[in-house]
């Protein structure tokens, strides 16, 4: 290995080191995140008929280890918006699981969730606002949670319209400064 030059910065990081922290990685990750959320949904025992199976639990902790590494790389990036992706996948995640669960306890709360796939779907319809009609909250409960989805919907949406614009602000002033130049 050359020595720097005096304008250049000598790079003494390990190999794996230069690895993780490449742009590569981070891309990755970004995509790793949103997956593996999506993972656990599927392979978390909700049921109690799932309760014993040997193959998702090892399935969950694989699915925890890609969410934990692609967690550490998504904050390190100059933008929120990986990390917003990540929170709304993980957030549409664990409101379908708690609305499959509610449903599979009690019948009487949601007419038209039978499976994980019928949660997802609810849950995303809800989260979009796009909303059907063909599964629908009936009870006390069921009416709660989606208007806790409802309240979260509003916040992500000021958090992601927020970040478009600092995203767009901070582009025009580069565009600014290099026309300045």
């Amino acid at each position: 290995m050359s020595p720097a030059s005096p304008g250049e910065r000598s790079d003494n990081r390990s190999p794996w080191t230069r690895l993780l922290r490449s742009g590569a990685v981070r891309r990755l990750s970004i995509v790793l995140g949103p997956v593996a959320v999506l993972a656990l949904y599927f392979t978390v025992p909700l049921a109690e008929a799932e309760m014993g199976a040997i193959g998702r639990l090892i399935a969950t902790v694989i699915a925890l280890l890609a969410l934990a590494f692609a967690l550490l790389r998504v904050r390190r990036t100059d933008t929120n918006l990986p990390l917003l992706v990540l929170t709304f996948v993980l957030v549409a995640a664990t409101f379908s699981a708690i609305f499959f669960v509610v449903s599979a306890n009690n019948p009487n709360e949601f007419d038209g969730i039978v499976t994980r796939i019928d949660a997802l779907y609810f849950t995303l319809t809800t989260m979009t606002t796009t909303g059907y009609g063909d599964i629908v909250a009936i009870g006390q409960v069921g009416r709660l949670l989606v208007s806790a989805v409802f309240v979260f919907d509003l916040v992500f949406l000021g958090l992601f319209a927020t970040e478009l614009s600092r995203l767009v602000g901070r582009h025009r002033h580069e565009a600014s400064t290099a026309d300045g130049e």
